[in-house]
């Protein structure tokens, strides 16, 4: 569905008047007298949606600027070709080039924590509570506040995000992520090959639980020579990543002590690491282990991608569950899937910011990174470019007028130079196209689902962990010991729980969990 550019220039240019009057008024989207460039240490530069227009003064206004981006994700061969088509759209809409550096998962967090911590300068960086810690990072001040920057230069992006989520991203109320739009209502629940469930007569409906899988789990180890049962997707997916399967939400980040029941109307904060549900868990974990429905290595890997796309699992538990996941899965994986959820539709804090862009407090042009999250979200050829690739090359377009996409003729997904299946992970993801005619009309479903779902008691409750700051780092240490290990189930619970349940009440645990608390109550007092 491409439209008239003329049209959009001008639609653009009536839009960047209302924006330019409004900042001669000298108020800001709040109400609140907007900063002058020297108070905000902005520069003068115009706004993104100014240099879009494509006016030749406007591009003469802003120097050529080369931007570098962090993101994280398979490895795509034909990468470069795709960030020359970005640049083309980007040098005639802002006057910029951005180097696109996409580190593959299992290096991601060591890199960006090495380039931080020497001060490297970059612009854009993926950050979320689970990747690039979202929340360690603005304690290290690796990210610079965003208020002024999204009011300035990212009037769509703030615009489209709804004032819930953005609240979701503020730590001692400043955003210092920028949300990259998508579903934030998540279940989670399990996935399975398509051809192993069918051959072993696999029945959705009898599966609620993790447990309930196992006779099926038996088949498929008996059955099937070469062949893992389960994935052990990582500590973050499992269990951490999933506190509304159990009954639960996190605060803060979600390894860290100190969770809330759902049902609990008065809101007490636990040590999750210490709950019923913690230890069934670790057992049914352990358990499986032992069966043989894991790899004995899983504590130790760190990218079995190969091993994915080559069909060497039957499948994996702990996954998000969404409108569509299923060719989601299809794109990145090249593996038919099928799925089910197992717990119902929650919004969250950690669901509202699970991804983010952020810009770096190295950035010598935070403005000209904001104009490009911008465009981001409000360019649909520069967001599926990113998403998708190069029309022709990657993708093809099958229904023009529903947005469906497919691949070129004799092109898979294992020889698909540009494939990333990350297009959750930029911008807006309801610009982008449908990767099967059977998603056609999921982008409304979930943002019918965004709307109506239910909320988390805390949702737009951010901890500031400063006050524990010291117990945060020993508990995170001994978590970081003895998580994994019982999470993998390599390591037998009876034993290691109570040692481990040992080592975080030495660490400080019971404090970081009282903080939580007289943060949590404080907070709710505001809201009543």
């Amino acid at each position: 569905m491409r439209k008239d550019k003329r049209s959009f220039t001008t639609i653009v240019s009536m839009l960047i008047l209302v924006l330019f009057l409004g900042a001669c008024a000298g108020k800001n989207n709040d109400g609140n007298a907007a900063p002058s460039s020297k108070e905000s240490g902005l520069s003068t530069a115009p706004p993104a949606s100014s240099a879009a227009s494509g006016g030749e003064s406007s591009r003469k206004a802003l120097e050529p600027v080369e931007l570098s981006y962090y993101f994280v994700g398979t490895p795509q061969k034909d990468l470069p070709l795709v960030e020359g088509e970005i640049n083309k759209i980007l040098k005639e809409k802002i006057n910029a080039t951005i180097k696109l550096n996409l580190i593959d998962w299992g290096s991601y967090d060591q890199k960006m924590n090495v380039m931080i911590g020497a001060g490297d300068a970059f612009d854009l960086m993926f950050t979320a509570p689970w990747s690039n810690n979202y929340y360690k990072n603005v304690e290290k001040g690796a990210l610079i506040p965003l208020d002024d920057l999204l009011t300035r230069y990212a009037p769509t992006l703030k615009s489209t995000v709804p004032d819930y989520v953005w609240n979701a991203t503020r730590v001692r109320g400043k955003i210092y992520g920028a949300i990259n739009w998508q579903i934030i209502a998540m279940s989670y629940g399990f996935d399975m090959r398509k051809d192993l469930a069918e051959k072993y007569g696999l029945n959705l409906g009898s599966i609620n639980r993790y447990d309930d899988l196992e006779p099926f789990l038996d088949k498929i180890l008996k059955g099937e020579k070469g062949v893992t049962p389960l994935q052990f997707v990582n500590t973050y997916d499992t269990f951490n990543g999933e506190a509304p399967y159990f009954g639960m939400d996190t605060i803060g980040e979600d390894a860290s002590p100190g969770w809330i029941y759902l049902k609990d109307a008065d809101t007490k904060v636990v040590n999750q690491y210490a709950s019923p549900e913690y230890k069934d868990f670790v057992t049914l974990m352990h358990k499986w282990h032992e069966k043989g429905y894991f790899r004995k290595d899983n504590a130790s890997i760190s990218d079995d991608t190969a091993d994915v796309k080559a069909g060497k699992y039957g499948g994996s538990i702990a996954g998000t569950i969404t409108p569509g996941v299923e060719s989601q899965i299809f794109l990145r994986w090249g593996v038919h899937k099928v799925v089910k959820q197992l717990s119902k539709p929650l919004a969250t804090t950690g669901r509202a910011i699970a991804t983010m862009t952020g810009i770096s407090s190295t950035s010598k042009n935070p403005e000209r990174a904001m104009m490009f999250l911008e465009l981001i979200n409000s360019d649909k050829k520069l967001y599926n470019l990113l998403s998708h690739g190069i029309e022709g090359k990657h993708y093809v377009m099958v229904n023009e007028a529903n947005g469906v996409i497919g691949m070129p003729e004799g092109v898979t997904p294992e020889t698909n130079g540009y494939a990333p299946g990350t297009d959750w992970m930029f911008g807006n993801q309801f610009n982008g196209y449908y990767i099967s005619k059977d998603d056609v009309g999921n982008w409304d479903k979930i943002r019918q689902l965004n709307a109506s779902a239910e909320r988390s008691p805390l949702l737009g409750f951010n901890f500031n962990p400063e006050p524990v700051k010291t117990e945060l780092t020993q508990t995170n240490s001994v978590i970081k010991q003895y998580n994994t290990a019982l999470i993998s189930g390599s390591v037998d619970p009876v034993k290691m729980l109570p040692e481990f349940l040992d080592k975080l009440s030495k660490a400080g645990v019971d404090k970081v969990i009282a903080e939580k608390q007289r943060q949590v109550d404080m907070w709710k007092k505001t809201k009543s």
